[in-house]
């Protein structure tokens, strides 16, 4: 990278318009704080903060620095992360070169709705197409990219076993997994597709030419003309689109994860078992689940509480 860049500051708008470009604004955004953070922490502790200058003893530093406040090694690799990423962009191999270790703390930095804000946004009102949206992610587990790529023919609405093919991550185009229908599904469903036959109506009565590219979230907004289309998987239009005006109208914050972390806590607690989740998700491994879910001291306590209770039944002595 070119070296004639002076600032600390400008360093870090340099790396975040170059390596950040295509990401969701709220992803580009949390990069950028941390990296203004680590910069401050340096200044204030008499370092270097220049990319090029940041040393070993820099970086521990910042990790003691967040460790002396409380902060949890979930939280602090990330931060970790963020800087190695943005260090090597500079030519610095410092903290790849250092390898740090970051304990698995129980107390994950991992965030889902609690019952009552699930019952809060299950019942707030919402347009055809968040209701959608929202039934894709916290009643059914889809990613929010999953969601954006999911096509018509890819759901299979048979009497027996309806299901939806959903093109997960991973190389190429992704693996596929199905994904069955929630009891709400084919409702959920009936409301969506009579508004999106409005909405093709409308692109169609514009220009008669207009092919539907047979995506299942098309979006319809107004100025000269209709313009119709399908959500990009990195924008951030779906969460224009769905989840801003409804964070607005419950009342707390929550993102796409949230919701599909909820939907696997949800099940967990209901008694799935973790390797019927981990297909639920399209995860790789039971242990990805396990960490996703954020399997918790709380989660723990609850378990001996049910192997106590099958001591019991099973007339094992407890002291």
């Amino acid at each position: 990278m070119s070296k004639n860049v002076r600032t600390p500051d400008s360093c870090i708008r340099e790396f975040i318009e170059k390596k950040m470009r295509g990401v969701k604004p709220y992803t580009r955004d949390k990069c950028r704080w941390s990296l203004q953070r680590s910069r401050r922490i340096l200044e204030a502790g008499g370092f270097d903060s220049s990319p090029y200058k940041i040393t070993e003893a820099a970086v521990y530093y910042i990790r003691d620095y967040y460790r002396s406040r409380g902060k949890l090694d979930t939280y602090l690799k990330q931060e970790i992360a963020y800087l190695d990423r943005y260090l090597r962009f500079y030519g610095n191999d410092i903290v790849k070169d250092m390898g740090l270790g970051f304990s698995q703390d129980m107390r994950v930095n991992a965030h889902w709705l609690t019952e009552e804000q699930y019952q809060i946004l299950m019942n707030v009102e919402k347009t055809p197409l968040q209701e959608m949206v929202i039934h894709l992610e916290l009643r059914m587990g889809l990613r929010n990219a999953e969601c954006c790529r999911l096509t018509l023919n890819e759901i299979v609405d048979r009497r027996d076993n309806p299901f939806i093919n959903v093109q997960g991550k991973g190389r190429g185009d992704g693996k596929y997994r199905s994904v069955a229908f929630n009891v709400e599904t084919r409702k959920v469903l009936e409301r969506w597709l009579t508004e999106r036959a409005r909405i093709v109506k409308i692109a169609r009565d514009c220009n008669p030419y207009w092919k539907d590219p047979g995506f299942l979230l098309l979006w319809c907004h107004y100025k000269n003309r209709p313009e119709v289309g399908y959500y990009k998987e990195h924008t951030g239009s779906l969460d224009d689109a769905v989840l801003d005006p409804l964070r607005e109208k419950v009342g707390f914050h929550f993102c796409n994860h949230d919701l599909r972390r909820t939907f696997g806590r949800r099940l967990y607690s209901a008694g799935v078992k973790l390797e019927v989740i981990s297909k639920f998700l399209g995860h790789e491994s039971v242990a990805e689940t396990i960490k996703y879910l954020g399997l918790n001291l709380d989660d723990m306590e609850g378990g001996m509480s049910l192997l106590e209770k099958f001591d019991k039944r099973m007339g094992v002595n407890v002291l």
